[in-house]
C-alpha cells in the first residue's frame, strides 16, 4: 500500500472551501478519522509542508475527500496548486472521533464551521449502510457559506431521524447547544472545530456531566472556523 495518494479532482464547496478528491491507494479507515498529510516540495520548515485533515469522504465512497478552507498559508496555496495526477503523501490513520453505535440512541453533532467535515463521512456512511442517522446536527457557521448542505439537507429528506439546524452569526457556547439541543444531557455530544474552542466548550459540557467526543482543527480561531 502506497504512502502517496493520487489527486483525482477538485472542486469548490462554498465560499473559500474546497475539496480535493485522491484515490485511496488501498487505504482504509473508518468515518471521522483523520491523517496528517505531507508536501515535501514545500519550502521552509517542516511543520510548513503538513497539516492534519479530517477525512470528509464516507469509506463507501472509495476516494478521499480533504475539505477545507483554501488560505494564503504555503501549504494551503500549494495544495490548491496541485493538478490531476499530481500527488500528496500521508501517514496512518488516526482518530477515535467516530460514531460506532448501531442502535437508534440519539447523539448531539455539533460543528463550527469547517469542522463539518467528520459529521459528512458519518452521516453518508451510515446511511450507506443502512444504519439510523438519529441525530440532532448543530451547524454553527460564520456566514451562509455552509459546506455540504445540500447534501446534509437531503439526507434530512430520507431520514426523518435526523434534525439539521444551521446557526448563523453566533458564537458556538455550551449554553447554546443546551438551548438548540435540550435533550443533550441524555445522549453523546460530538463537538468538533477550532482547537480552543473545543477545549473551553468541552469544559463547560463536561462540567455538566455529559457524555463527550472531541476532535480539534489546528490552524482556526473563532474568527476563521
Amino acid at each position: 500500500m502506497s504512502n502517496l495518494l493520487k489527486l483525482t479532482r477538485s472542486y469548490d464547496e462554498v465560499g473559500n472551501i474546497r475539496t480535493f478528491v485522491f484515490e485511496t491507494g488501498g487505504l482504509e479507515w473508518q468515518a471521522g478519522q483523520y491523517q496528517y498529510y505531507i508536501l515535501p516540495k514545500i519550502e521552509g520548515e517542516d511543520g510548513e509542508k503538513g497539516r492534519f485533515f479530517t477525512i470528509s469522504s464516507a469509506p463507501s465512497e472509495h476516494e478521499i475527500h480533504i475539505s477545507t478552507r483554501v488560505t494564503d498559508s504555503k501549504f494551503k496555496q500549494a495544495l490548491n496548486n496541485l493538478q490531476p495526477g499530481d500527488t500528496i503523501e500521508r501517514k496512518d490513520i488516526e482518530g477515535d472521533f467516530t460514531w460506532e453505535d448501531e442502535s437508534d440512541k440519539r447523539v448531539v453533532l455539533v460543528a463550527a464551521g469547517i469542522g463539518s467535515t467528520p459529521y459528512r463521512s458519518m452521516l453518508l456512511e451510515r446511511h450507506a449502510t443502512g444504519k439510523p442517522l438519529s441525530a440532532t446536527l448543530l451547524y454553527y457557521s460564520r456566514d451562509n457559506d455552509i459546506a455540504f448542505r445540500n447534501e446534509l439537507d437531503g439526507l434530512v429528506e430520507q431520514h426523518p431521524e435526523l434534525i439539521a439546524s444551521y446557526i448563523i452569526g453566533q458564537s458556538v457556547t455550551a449554553d447554546s447547544i443546551m438551548q438548540n439541543a435540550p435533550e443533550y444531557k441524555n445522549q453523546t455530544v460530538y463537538i468538533s472545530g477550532p482547537e480552543p474552542m473545543v477545549d473551553s466548550i468541552g469544559e463547560d459540557l463536561k462540567a455538566s456531566g455529559v457524555d463527550l467526543k472531541q476532535d480539534w482543527f489546528p490552524g482556526y480561531d473563532e474568527s476563521s472556523f
